[in-house]
């Protein structure tokens, strides 16, 4: 069952994606299609490398506030095999939920940034490293493959306002 709703909401996401790259091609006029949408101005493209390698360091120092500065209000967390997490309010560690369990020692690759209108734009990301349990020390590998929705702010600061994130090698039973 909880595949089921994971295929869902991802599909969803896609789903999300292609409608707003679509309109953001559309609006501009230029008669290219999702699959060609340009990637973000260089200016946009670093801020939102700098926001990806800012959210890599508050995950590996367990900073659940620097994690929190990084998000919109209306962040939405889609976690796998767990309910989302809606809004920056309900986020109180960097899992999304209870007290700090494992500490994670990880490090991002971009594989794309793609702006899908002047203020949306996607990252794809694939994570490496380890995870800690904070309890027992026991480590083990980890890695993930993340996409990333974000939305500039009034100020122009780009923001995560959606995270979703799948593991791409089988978890420790």
């Amino acid at each position: 069952m909880a595949i089921r709703v994971y295929i869902k909401s991802t599909l969803a996401t896609v789903v999300l994606l292609a409608a707003a790259g679509w309109t953001s091609s559309a609006s501009a006029g230029n008669g290219s299609t999702a699959a060609n949408t340009a990637i973000t101005p260089a200016a946009d493209k670093a801020a939102i490398t700098s926001v990806l390698s800012a959210y890599e360091t508050a995950l590996n120092a367990s900073d659940t506030e620097a994690i929190r500065r990084l998000y919109t209000e209306d962040v939405v967390l889609m976690r796998p095999f767990r309910p989302s997490v809606v809004g920056k309010a309900a986020v109180r560690q960097p899992s999304g939920a209870g007290p700090m369990s494992s500490t994670l020692n990880i490090k991002f690759t971009i594989a794309e940034i793609v702006e899908m209108a002047p203020d949306w734009a996607f990252a794809r990301t694939n994570s490496a490293g380890t995870i800690t349990v904070t309890t027992t020390g026991a480590m083990s590998p980890e890695a993930n493959q993340e996409l990333f929705i974000f939305r500039k702010d009034a100020d122009g600061a780009w923001k995560i306002a959606r995270y979703s994130f799948s593991p791409t090698i089988p978890r420790p039973q």
